[in-house]
């Protein structure tokens, strides 16, 4: 006869999880009341919000830090290798330095300017002017005469 009309609902406390049929506002066994709290509170979200924010800001300044090593390591690795390249690059250069330790330096070649001649200045030599006719191809040029 538990689905009769007039029986209470059953009910089930919040607190000690029992199941009861008292008509009561609280639990017969532990006397916690039967109605739950109301859902979520604003101060809830604003807390929940909160500690989301401070875990992501944590999370950028560990990633933060994580970048700056690293960029800070490849920055040393690149001034290592760039610092042996130099002393090998001197290395290298002292090899080639003759023995005294001189530097041999060539003895420079003097620049000789030709000088010009009287003749030279006096002389001019003609430049043909360009015909003034146009050639069509039918003035045929004239043949070389073999004569007396």
């Amino acid at each position: 006869m538990e689905g009769s009309a007039g029986a209470p609902p059953q009910r089930v406390c919040p607190k000690c999880a029992r199941i009861s049929w008292a008509t009561g506002p609280q639990c017969p066994y532990c006397r916690a009341r039967f109605t739950r709290p109301q859902g979520v509170r604003p101060w809830m979200l604003v807390a929940t919000g909160f500690a989301v924010l401070a875990g992501v800001l944590a999370m950028f300044i560990i990633a933060g830090n994580r970048f700056d090593d690293r960029v800070n390591d490849v920055d040393r690795q690149v001034d290592q290798s760039l610092n042996q390249i130099r002393e090998d690059v001197r290395k290298e250069l002292d090899a080639r330095l003759p023995p005294g330790g001189g530097v041999v330096t060539p003895t420079p070649t003097p620049i000789v300017t030709p000088t010009p001649t009287p003749e030279a200045e006096s002389t001019e030599t003609p430049t043909p002017s360009p015909t003034t006719e146009p050639d069509d191809g039918t003035n045929p040029e004239p043949s070389p005469t073999i004569g007396p």
